[in-house]
């Protein structure tokens, strides 16, 4: 018996290569009709190549578009979020902002993902392996869902990451600057010791970035201007204050002091002292969510917490935050989230920070000393007497709607960066406006002065 030939396949060689430019493919194949037409004018001269990494090939240098692809929507923006590869807890806040900027702006959203199911498993799963594999580019452990390499970019990219640790994913993201022509950083927590454990992360950001702001006072960033990186500046955290519900005077608010972060021994034996006295609830940290597994959820109990609080426990971020803080007292994030929620604020305040005062001191906190003795009269009498406390609630969610929204942020970051305005962030403003207005005639508080808390938007050098 003959044995069986293998069957061989052949293909037709083609002139065109399988991958490249389309400049290389045929316009037009035999036999077609085709009407003759001017070529296109580009409105902008091509911009030059980027440079070439090492042991990467040179993309195709893009035809560079206007700074706005509709004048009365304002420029394209894109948002590149880190939310799908982030631990659950303390990121909601991030999550809410962007979701509030995509709304605004109408942005794309593009998410980071893990680049295979490998590097959620054994030793690939630890953020230092993941860190070191991007650096080294041998491989890039995450990559930029539904990005197309050859796709028009947006005008504008938007990048929001908690602290230095947070951002340094951006190190095992490959190409997610090409995004847009334009890239602005939001960094909320910056410290000497991050800057030094991170120095590939910083490289990345004065090639890659245009602007860069932090939410941190100390240290300076203006050394890290490059010939890209031209705008460096201050500005606080982004917060969506719509996401925090509206509760009542009374009824709603049950609990008597809530402090989510961390407090002294001091600081938690007066108030226990005074709850059991006073047959109040003190509510310390948000309790047991091992079980919780989603960001919006943990989100979500956070600030039906807060919302149900009349008092709010927050120390300065070199308190409150001890692995992140450096030497300088911060207003950390959680002075905003008491503003928002609409409680009265106590606790020890960084009363030296240019932040507090323009952002935080028309809200009219407390002082609470981390040694104290005992409770200062008007701690006790805001936890005593529930209109009062009430009445500087108030003015705290006044603040908040006046001064401390993401759309607030935004216009300031734009205006530092030179990014044309976007209507839908005007007419978020303004119905924030609208909103402090009214509950300020429903209630009788004062709110702060106007917009005058956007004057805190200052150089980082």
């Amino acid at each position: 018996m003959e044995a069986a030939v293998p069957m061989t396949i052949r293909i037709r060689p083609t002139p065109y290569p399988r991958r490249g430019p389309l400049e290389l493919l045929p316009a037009v194949v035999d036999g077609e009709v085709v009407d003759p037409s001017p070529p296109p004018v580009p409105r902008f001269a091509p911009p030059t190549a980027p440079p070439v990494e090492s042991g990467r090939p040179e993309r195709p240098p893009r035809v560079a578009r206007a700074e706005s692809t509709e004048g009365r929507r304002g420029p394209r923006v894109a948002i590149l979020t880190l939310r799908e590869v982030r631990p659950i807890e303390d990121f909601g806040g991030i999550s809410e902002a962007e979701d509030a900027l995509r709304d605004a702006l109408s942005a794309a959203m593009y998410r980071v993902v893990l680049a295979s199911p490998r590097f959620s498993k054994g030793t690939f799963a630890r953020s230092g392996v993941r860190r070191m594999l991007g650096t080294s580019r041998l491989m890039y452990p995450y990559r930029v869902e539904h990005h197309q390499p050859d796709g028009e970019p947006s005008d504008v990219l938007l990048v929001l990451a908690r602290d230095l640790p947070d951002a340094a994913t951006l190190v095992g993201v490959p190409d997610w600057y090409e995004l847009a022509h334009r890239v602005v950083v939001h960094i909320g927590v910056v410290t000497e010791r991050d800057l030094r454990r991170y120095p590939e992360l910083v490289s990345v950001l004065r090639r890659r970035a245009d602007a860069l702001f932090s939410g941190s006072e100390m240290p300076p960033l203006g050394h890290l201007r490059s010939q890209r990186l031209t705008t460096v500046g201050v500005l606080p955290p982004l917060l969506d204050v719509l996401a925090f519900p509206v509760r009542g005077e009374d009824g709603e608010r049950t609990i008597d002091v809530f402090a989510p972060g961390a407090t002294s021994p001091a600081q938690n034996e007066l108030l226990r002292q005074w709850a059991s006295q006073h047959a109040g609830q003190y509510q310390q940290d948000i309790g047991q969510l091992g079980a919780i597994t989603s960001l919006d959820q943990h989100r979500r109990i956070f600030t039906a917490m807060a919302t149900r609080s009349r008092v709010f426990l927050a120390n300065h971020h070199r308190f409150g935050e001890r692995k992140q803080a450096g030497a300088h007292r911060e207003v950390g994030s959680r002075f905003y989230e008491a503003m928002a929620a609409g409680c009265a604020l106590v606790g020890d305040l960084p009363v030296g920070s240019r932040q507090f005062a323009e952002f935080v001191a028309p809200a009219g906190p407390m002082q609470l000393d981390p040694a104290a003795t005992g409770l200062p009269g008007d701690v006790a009498a805001a936890l005593q007497d529930r209109e009062h406390s009430h009445r500087l609630g108030t003015a705290a969610r006044v603040t908040a709607l006046r001064l401390n929204d993401v759309a607030h942020r935004w216009r300031d970051m734009a205006a530092l960066a030179g990014i044309p305005g976007s209507p839908g962030i005007e007419e978020r403003i303004a119905w924030l406006g609208e909103l402090a207005d009214a509950l300020t005639a429903a209630s009788g508080a004062t709110g702060s002065a106007g917009d005058g808390g956007r004057d805190a938007a200052f150089d980082g050098a």
